[in-house]
């Protein structure tokens, strides 16, 4: 017959995995134990990631770990979205061929031949292209390297997804004038 063993700090974890939220002060009066002890549990639970401490003014708050990432949105779905809309520009773009005079390696041959073009050629467009591709490369490659995404993560890769956006739009207008 198996034996279930319950140690104070068990059922200090057990209570506020039910609660979801108790108070030091009041955690200590459930469980009969001077709050002093309480405290020195937590710490060393929260150290371990079982539950958080939270302060709200001077009173500490012993918080369940599993609503506090609850209560986290999960970016990772939302980031994922973006990584396979970004595939789908790179296989539109990879279907574009654009004949051009010049050799681009990287984004200070950009820079020069901006400075000398005036007009929309097929230079240009070529130019708008490798710059779509590498900023598609750049942002792809941060989100791989992401292991969790937080919320300012997604934000900033949100701003450049949108950048991306905008510039496939005014290559698709520039690609329709010279066609």
């Amino acid at each position: 017959m198996p034996v279930n063993i319950t140690t104070a700090v068990d059922s200090l974890v057990e209570l506020v995995n039910n609660k979801r939220r108790i108070s030091l002060e009041e955690a200590a009066k459930e469980l009969g134990l001077p709050s002093h002890i309480i405290n020195e549990w937590a710490t060393f639970l929260e150290e371990e990631k079982v539950l958080e401490i939270e302060y709200q003014f001077t009173t500490p708050f012993l918080i369940a770990k599993a609503k506090k990432e609850a209560d986290e949105k999960d970016y990772s779905r939302d980031t994922e979205i973006i990584f396979r809309n970004l595939e789908i520009i790179t296989a539109q773009l990879n279907k574009i061929e654009i004949k051009h005079s010049i050799n681009i390696k990287n984004v200070n041959d950009i820079k020069e031949l901006l400075a000398k073009k005036t007009s929309l050629d097929n230079d240009v467009l070529y130019a708008q292209k490798f710059i779509l591709e590498y900023g598609i490369k750049e942002l792809s490659n941060r989100i791989n390297r992401l292991k969790k995404i937080t919320k300012e993560d997604y934000e900033k890769i949100n701003i450049e997804y949108e950048n991306i956006k905008k510039r496939k739009l005014l290559f698709d207008k520039n690609l329709t004038k010279r066609v």
